[in-house]
């Protein structure tokens, strides 16, 4: 239940050990990160009950009860509005537990979102007021097989189950639920605060992250109610699997349960229809490869290894005027470097205006035409765009894309276009600005990555039906890789573009590349080989930290998403991975 007795079941290897059928804790985020793993997944359930009501009980429990570390015998002369005046060490109880931050540090509107967000995917709900269906729906979760004698008994000795067969006496608890009369020890019996009371109001303005969860959790138990019953009619019931089998159907309940009942595409008709599926096989010849370069996340670098290999790219190099090729009418691809075996194809598909001159000279649309130049694969940030004007359900693209955390890739951004006078992009108001006060605002950017898959413009506001779609598009579309798992992302990629890693020039290369990415000494002030540059790393927490992490949080939690998709993913690549 604590964080010593969680660091010491992890050392005893108690999940790995599956000697146990759950385990109770007050330490979500403790609990998760340290007792589980990939192989041994988390399903939570959990009992929630009004803010207030939870504070008002801790209050009068903890005037007597002798027996816990916690006991506060000099509440008992207070009353509940001079209580709730006082410094708290548990405000915001929940949000504080499931971002895994201490009491001592402030939670904010960010934190809720991640709070909401946690609950939503990893947790079955459950509420003090609704015992009775909330006790149903875990034991469906758990595998409980109600109609044994075993289970009828518990249930009916803790006040479950049809009321005119349970004689077992109890007690009227403060939530205004039954509890057995064999365990008042935990039970207090005592006054309620009114809604709208002064006592109300004042307990509810300390816990104002929590009051918002709740309300968050009260409409996610009405919305789980079908999402249970669809796996477990009662017509079904004999059909329950075991316990031990129980999370296959559960690993993210709300998506899992409306894409099995309505089997059909979330996303939009052409994405879904011009892009290849990313459990299709790799070897398919009806597509070509599509990375979607999201900036300062590695992308520069890992085109240059394919140039090294003597791939031939389609991005905005083979455009440029100074090879001289920009003005043909025809499709053709040329090495703009003597020294190095990549090539290039004579479009920009960087820009929606470059995009659509690359289609009118049949880029891709007639790649069957032995006159098409051959191409390994595109680049481009322009996923929407790029997916719906140049790939078709005949010819469909293969997405691939380099990830890194939000707030990382800003602060990398800041600090790249403030020196970087030959990008677009340069800002010479930057180049005086320390990283507190760039970050202290949005600067014309946030939250990029939805954006760019949904196809929502900065002015306009996301919602979370925004992020649910934006994580829909990764997870089907999508081979991931991370920037902080560089070498294991470039494998993936060398298996899905047909790399022969065994070939010495391609073995070179990536040696070189990857060694380079995970390299931290380079710096400059002029543009690179790299387009890398080393500079002040922000610190988690820290003002600008907070401050980016709340510009990008539907980024943040799609970045999120995106890890643990990393990881699923290695089932893809078992035997060719390193």
């Amino acid at each position: 239940t604590i964080k010593p007795g969680i660091l010491r079941a992890k050392k005893m290897g108690l999940v790995q050990s599956h000697k146990t059928d759950m385990i109770f804790t007050m330490e979500p985020q403790f609990a998760g990160e340290h007792l589980y793993d990939e192989e041994n997944k988390a399903r939570f359930v959990s009992l929630f009950r009004h803010p207030v009501g939870r504070a008002v009980s801790m209050f009068y429990y903890l005037q007597t009860a002798t027996w816990e570390k916690t006991y506060r015998p000099e509440w008992k002369d207070m009353s509940i509005i001079e209580w709730a005046n006082l410094p708290n060490a548990e405000e915001d109880y929940m949000v504080h537990k499931l971002v895994g931050k201490s009491f001592g540090e402030k939670v904010d509107e960010t934190d809720l979102i991640v709070a909401k967000e946690l609950v939503r995917q990893r947790f079955i709900v459950g509420l003090m007021d609704e015992m009775e269906e909330s006790v149903r729906r875990f034991n469906i979760v758990l595998g409980v097989d109600e109609s044994k004698e075993r289970s009828q008994q518990c249930m009916k000795e803790f006040g479950f189950g049809p009321k005119e067969e349970n004689n077992i006496s109890a007690v009227e608890s403060d939530g205004g639920e039954k509890s057995n009369a064999t365990d008042k020890k935990n039970s207090n019996k005592h006054p309620k605060v009114e809604e709208f009371s002064p006592e109300f109001e004042a307990i509810a303005s300390r816990n104002p992250m929590d009051m918002l969860l709740y309300q968050y959790i009260l409409r996610l138990f009405d919305e789980q109610k079908e999402i249970v019953d669809s796996y477990f009619s009662e017509e079904e019931a004999e059909h329950l699997l075991p316990a031990g089998d129980i999370h296959e159907f559960f690993e993210d309940p709300r998506e899992e349960a409306v894409a099995k009942k309505k089997a059909v595409s979330l996303l939009p008709k052409e994405i879904d229809a011009n892009l290849m599926d990313v459990t299709n096989p790799f070897s398919d010849g009806s597509s070509t490869a599509f990375f979607w370069h999201v900036p300062k996340c590695g992308g520069t670098t890992l085109q240059r290894l394919y140039w090294c290999m003597g791939f031939t790219l389609a991005n905005e190099v083979g455009a440029n005027p100074k090879f001289g090729y920009n003005e043909r009418d025809d499709l053709i691809a040329f090495r703009p470097w003597d020294n190095n075996p990549g090539q290039v194809v004579n479009v920009d598909v960087s820009s929606h205006e470059g995009i659509m001159n690359a289609k009118k000279k049949g880029f891709l649309v007639n790649s069957l035409d032995p006159s098409h130049p051959h191409v390994d694969l595109i680049s481009t940030t322009e996923f929407q765009f790029a997916s719906m004007m140049l790939y078709t359900p005949e010819h469909q693209g293969r997405m691939f894309a380099l990830f890194r955390h939000p707030v990382d890739r800003a602060v990398s951004k800041f600090f790249y276009l403030r020196k970087a006078k030959w990008e677009p992009t340069y800002n010479e108001r930057w180049a005086g600005m320390s990283l507190d006060e760039w970050a202290s605002r949005e600067r014309g950017e946030n939250n990029w990555m939805v954006r760019q898959l949904i196809s929502k413009s900065n002015q306009e506001p996301l919602t979370s039906k925004d992020l649910e779609l934006a994580k829909e598009i990764i997870r089907t579309k999508f081979v991931v890789g991370l920037m902080d798992q560089f070498e294991e992302s470039v494998h993936r990629f060398n298996f899905l573009l047909g790399v022969d890693e065994s070939d010495a020039q391609n073995n070179q290369c990536i040696n070189e590349y990857t060694a380079n990415e995970k390299s931290k000494s380079i710096s400059t002030t002029d543009k690179n080989t790299w387009n890398s540059y080393s500079h002040p790393e922000v610190t988690q927490g820290s003002a600008a930290w907070r401050s980016l992490h709340a510009i990008n949080y539907y980024d943040v939690l799609l970045y999120r998403y995106i890890r643990e998709q990393f990881w699923e993913q290695e089932a893809l690549f078992r035997g060719v991975s390193s």
